[in-house]
């Protein structure tokens, strides 16, 4: 009896060890030559006028309900308000490609300034 308990005990060890190892394999890795291949494809699209953003949802009162955050250097974020913004890209957090226009036309959050959205794209990360 007590050597049957052992053998499972044995056995589940070399499971449960077994499992974690496959977890640490199938993490999704990407080659040099893929990162090589996105940081072009970005400087194409930042040369054809395009920039990156994420789209960020607000609920807080007298905040714009959408609102695209961009880069400005290399740790500080500016906000703008699309006033013209796809519904397919009303997600919370989904990262774009974006060209847009300023707009002169009073603020409609406190937060960002408000601009037309000539084109928009899918960006991934």
């Amino acid at each position: 009896m007590g050597s049957k308990i052992i053998i499972a005990f044995l056995t589940f060890v070399l499971v449960s060890c077994g499992t974690i190892g496959n977890r640490s394999q199938n993490v999704e890795t990407n080659s040099p030559a893929e990162i090589e291949a996105k940081k072009i494809a970005a400087k194409e699209k930042m040369d054809a006028g395009y920039l990156p953003g994420r789209i960020i949802y607000s609920e807080e009162a007298d905040d714009c309900e959408y609102t695209i955050q961009l880069k400005e250097g290399e740790r500080d974020f500016y906000y703008v308000d699309p006033i013209n913004l796809d519904e397919n890209f009303h997600t919370d957090g989904q990262t774009i490609w974006v060209k847009y226009a300023g707009l002169n036309r009073m603020n409609r959050c406190e937060k960002a300034a408000p601009v037309s959205i000539i084109e928009i794209e899918n960006r991934d990360e």
